[in-house]
């Protein structure tokens, strides 16, 4: 029998949809690495309620968290078979904020939100990625968490501490954690410049030596199906951009998952999301995630 401290009394199933929505779709997002799954989770955990009686549940919170992390590891199971079959390289589906709108503003923890985080996240397994995500972004105690995906509370200790140390080897290697929104905003716009104008050899002292440009098309579009590596590929990639999109796409200086980044958009649609991970030392980019795919773009606001 699962004991759970006292909620408030919630007095609908609207209200507990509004109450508790931010919530769930945060979990979800940061473990399934898709908004659009995230969201389609929650709505089916909710209808899965109707009807239910909830009288006897004394954390609606923690019961909640439980439901909708047990159907995202059952997703994740689903989802890495399917990955067998995906073309090209998969990446998280972007989040988009403009003119100040912040989508996930009740959303815990907003580091681990980055783009850099999910990409983290998704190297994990299905349980490591529970375990972490509950005690680091959401503060569960051990014991609940331990409720929640069935182990033992010493198990869960266990994975988290190993997780952690992954985590924070990976902080040191690529100084995910490490952010600079002023700098990092006029080096983004100065990046939109360069490709709108295809003056790409301005960018070579922005990128590393080895840097990394991965692209999602998902099969659907015309995109890199393997990693380019170093800068001088790179640069022939994103001048190929440059001379295939523009004049007709505009770019646009957006927040991608709380950090500077690059909206593309040709007739008031989307056709692209770019962000960056920095090498914070050198102020330099090492990473370049470009969203080709349109399925992961479609909750994107058009017409920007």
């Amino acid at each position: 029998m699962e004991s759970y401290t006292v909620d408030q009394p919630i007095s609908s199933m609207e209200e507990l949809y509004v109450t508790y929505k931010p919530h769930l779709f945060s979990i979800a997002y940061r473990m399934l690495g898709s908004r659009s799954d995230a969201e389609d989770m929650v709505q089916d955990l909710f209808i899965s309620m109707h009807g239910s009686h909830n009288e006897n549940i004394h954390n609606m919170k923690s019961y909640l968290s439980k439901m909708m992390i047990n159907r995202c590891l059952n997703e994740l199971k689903s989802a890495r078979k399917k990955r067998i079959s995906y073309v090209g390289n998969w990446l998280p589906e972007p989040t988009v904020q403009l003119n100040e709108d912040r989508p996930l503003e009740s959303v815990e923890r907003h580091d681990t939100i980055s783009y850099a985080f999910l990409i983290l996240m998704d190297k994990l397994t299905p349980t490591e990625r529970a375990v972490f995500i509950l005690r680091e972004v959401f503060a569960y105690e051990h014991s609940e968490i331990s409720e929640m995906i069935n182990k033992s509370e010493v198990n869960c200790r266990k994975i988290f501490s190993r997780v952690k140390k992954k985590v924070e080897d990976s902080s040191e290697n690529n100084e995910m954690t490490t952010h600079h929104p002023v700098e990092e905003k006029e080096l983004v716009t100065r990046f939109i410049s360069a490709i709108s104008n295809g003056n790409i050899q301005s960018l070579v002292d922005m990128l590393t030596e080895d840097v990394i440009l991965f692209a999602d098309g998902g099969g659907k579009v015309s995109a890199a199906v393997h990693p380019i590596f170093t800068r001088e590929r790179v640069l022939k990639i994103l001048n190929a951009l440059s001379s295939n999109y523009f004049p007709e796409t505009k770019a646009t200086l957006v927040e991608v998952n709380d950090q500077p980044g690059v909206l593309l958009t040709k007739d008031g649609k989307t056709t692209a999301v770019i962000c960056f991970e920095w090498d914070a030392p050198t102020k330099t980019i090492q990473r370049i995630y470009a969203m080709f795919n349109p399925d992961k773009l479609q909750h994107v606001i058009n017409g920007s």
